[in-house]
């Protein structure tokens, strides 16, 4: 959902990614600039000063949102850094939620597995068929959840407690039910790819002979 809007914020991506540009900065190290402030979110996190945390914690978020221009713009992307982009993105995402595990252990955990698993659920489809990321059920992708969990503390800097229940909690347990149902649109559609990829047998190649084995 959120996702989808990344690509309108091209120009955007690219005022930011100017000066790296200009500096000729690595893509690798403009990737890992996201990991200090996801740290510095997760200190304050556990300090429970939610205020100083939430500019932290979209400062590492926005980085997401030039790196790859970075590369795209020194001509040195490349399918390895993509692949390291995405691990250090789910590094990023696990520092984030899991600096609440201190404050609020239970519904940490469920925000994180369920996070985990939904991301899970559509690159574990290409040990199967032939995929990418395009037309895949946009539910609870990784913009929607970091939205949801950036929003939810700013919110609790302001009213820790909302209509009864306790903001962070809440917002925690809200990235849960996103990932959860977004997991299940997952789940369905590879079934989908799958039975077609199996029709037309496209299914990868390895499994067919496991099939004849």
């Amino acid at each position: 959902m959120i996702s989808k809007l990344k690509g309108n914020g091209r120009a955007i991506a690219f005022l930011l990614a100017k000066p790296f540009v200009a500096c000729r900065a690595q893509p690798l190290a403009v990737s890992l600039l996201a990991l200090p402030p996801a740290l510095a979110f997760a200190f304050f996190i556990v300090r429970q000063n939610f205020l100083v945390a939430f500019p932290f914690g979209f400062l590492a978020v926005l980085v997401d949102l030039f790196d790859g221009e970075v590369a795209r713009r020194q001509g040195k992307d490349s399918l390895f850094g993509n692949y390291l982009e995405g691990i250090i993105d789910k590094a990023v995402d696990f520092i984030l939620i899991g600096g609440f595990v201190f404050l609020f252990p239970v519904p940490t955990v469920l925000a994180l597995g369920c996070s985990f698993l939904a991301s899970f659920a559509k690159p574990r489809a290409g040990l199967v068929i032939i995929t990418d990321n395009r037309d895949w059920p946009g539910i609870g992708e990784r913009g929607d959840k970091l939205a949801l969990l950036l929003l939810g503390t700013l919110l609790a800097a302001f009213f820790p407690v909302v209509l009864g229940a306790e903001t962070i909690p809440a917002t925690l347990f809200l990235v849960a039910a996103v990932s959860f149902i977004g997991l299940f649109q997952r789940v369905f559609y590879a079934k989908k790819l799958i039975g077609e990829a199996e029709s037309r047998g496209t299914v990868l190649p390895y499994l067919k002979k496991a099939k004849r084995s």
